[in-house]
């Protein structure tokens, strides 16, 4: 869904006269730490095949979500940062609760047509999701909101997950439009002698 937003709100910066520099030149605090979420994140992917990578993923995978959950809490300066925080923190959280897994509707599963997402939750295979049973408005804290076809990449969405989407939108908007100073003007004195003083 973020590339999509990306995609989305570069046009929409464009069309609102904003600058696709800006992002070029956004400067993100902690950036680096971006990178060791990623590596933390792909770690378990190349090394499957050992069986301590297996039992370790689902931390590393929780890992890395903590560690963006802070390069945001260091840049909430930027317009919708404080958005992805309360979004990230939310799904966090939920993870934290259910062993450090994301609870999903399996429902809303058939509903997006993710026939093989919900067979690798089924069979263990995917381990960073769950299966929920909650019922009624407990749903909400639930990967829940199918976008099924004939959008090119359904999905299953949390509520974090869209306030996530709306705070990168609204950043990605927000840096396009920004106005950036080079140099401010100031007052200058000048002390000739001690007879005059010029400003």
């Amino acid at each position: 869904m973020f590339i999509e937003v990306l995609i989305l709100g570069i046009i929409v910066g464009g069309f609102q006269n904003g600058r696709l520099s800006n992002l070029t030149d956004l400067n993100i605090r902690g950036w680096y730490m971006i990178l060791v979420a990623l590596l933390l994140s792909l770690f378990p992917v190349f090394f499957n095949n050992i069986s301590i990578m297996k039992d370790l993923q689902v931390y590393m995978l929780f890992a890395s979500m903590i560690i963006i959950l802070l390069v945001v809490l260091l840049n909430l300066d930027k317009k919708g940062a404080w958005l992805i925080f309360l979004g990230g923190a939310f799904n966090i959280i939920l993870m934290a609760l259910h062993n450090f897994q994301m609870p999903v509707m399996m429902s809303g599963l058939d509903t997006a047509g993710l026939t093989a997402l919900k067979e690798g939750i089924s069979d263990g295979s995917i381990v960073n999701y769950v299966a929920s049973e909650a019922t009624g408005i407990m749903t909400i804290f639930t990967k829940f909101i199918p976008i099924p076809k004939p959008y090119p990449l359904p999905k299953i969405l949390s509520f974090g997950d869209i306030m996530m989407t709306l705070g990168l939108f609204w950043m990605i908007v927000g840096e396009m439009k920004k106005t950036n100073y080079f140099g401010k003007g100031k007052m200058v004195s000048y002390t000739y002698g001690s007879t005059f003083k010029k400003r």
